[in-house]
């Protein structure tokens, strides 16, 4: 997923250095934003700019041990669920003319893909054109070439042809669906919070439910014991990034520009009377003090731990 820069252009001219290589090179200038920024999310482990997210975890810690979401401060929850089903079946059953042929979930939709005769035949069905499970087992089987698909039944509406095939697990694949076919999984029952039950049931253990430290990203509660079992729709960010990280992009930036005007493989040099000796490559390869000091209180340090 592409990320939005941390600071604009106009933010970052307002430095007299970057003002200056703007007016001589504003492409590089621009290039140099991008990586100062992508340079400060990974020190960070945050994305800072606010954004929407789908992410999957294991059930069954308890109000001890919490989901911890990958982002915050944590602005919208949508969705908290479980339950993984088998939605919809994907098969290629023209195994005379295909000797390969696969299906694979994304974040945007499914891709289709089958091999005959050593040709790499590709096809790309988006949610968006195809917004419900019935609407995409409908254009698989107009693909032909063997292929077919159905939705899969589902206890309380019947199947799963009205819910949205957006829904889908992102990833899921490539799966091999020539001759047997294969099944692509939704999260199928949403959890509620703690506070839509009657009493103080987060104490009962046949409860399931959380509750949200939206500063921290941490779902406090009781989840269904599983292996990611646990899909969590969200919005998290800041709609205006903090003047300290904005700052410490901008000082990036032109660090990144000045390190970029030496000779990294000068050691030093003498002029008559005169030498200058430059900092070691791995000194000069950290970031500088002031930008540390500006990014420290938004550093998530639980992403540092050794995994």
């Amino acid at each position: 997923m592409s990320l939005p820069d941390l600071i604009t252009t106009d933010r970052a001219v307002q430095n007299a250095t970057l003002a200056a290589l703007q007016g001589s090179s504003p492409s590089y200038l621009a290039s140099l934003i991008t990586a100062a920024s992508d340079l400060l999310r990974g020190r960070c482990g945050r994305d800072f700019v606010q954004q929407t997210y789908s992410e999957y975890y294991s059930g069954g810690v308890n109000f001890h041990t919490p989901i911890r979401l990958r982002q915050f401060p944590v602005i919208e929850i949508t969705r908290v669920a479980s339950w993984p089903q088998p939605a919809l079946r994907v098969m290629n059953a023209d195994t005379a003319t295909n000797q390969r042929a696969t299906v694979e979930t994304t974040l945007t939709g499914l891709n289709l893909v089958r091999v005959a005769s050593g040709v790499n035949i590709t096809v790309t069905l988006l949610y968006v054109t195809y917004p419900t499970i019935g609407a995409m087992a409908s254009a698989i089987v107009a693909l032909g070439a063997g292929w077919s698909a159905a939705a899969q039944p589902q206890g309380i509406t019947g199947d799963f042809s009205k819910w949205p095939s957006a829904d889908f697990k992102p990833l899921q694949g490539a799966l091999g669906v020539l001759g047997g076919g294969a099944l692509l999984e939704v999260y199928t029952e949403d959890i509620q919070t703690l506070s839509s039950f009657r009493g103080d049931e987060g104490n009962s253990p046949g409860v399931c439910g959380w509750r949200l430290d939206c500063e921290t990203g941490e779902l406090f509660g009781r989840f269904p014991r599983g292996t990611l079992n646990i899909r969590v729709d969200y919005t998290a960010g800041f709609a205006t990034v903090p003047q300290a990280v904005q700052e410490a992009a901008v000082q990036l930036v032109q660090d990144l520009y000045q390190a970029s005007l030496v000779n990294s493989t000068l050691k030093k040099a003498t002029l008559g009377a005169s030498s200058v000796e430059l900092k070691s490559e791995t000194a000069s390869s950290q970031m500088s003090g002031k930008v540390q000091a500006l990014i420290a209180p938004y550093i998530d340090h639980s992403k540092m731990i050794a995994r």
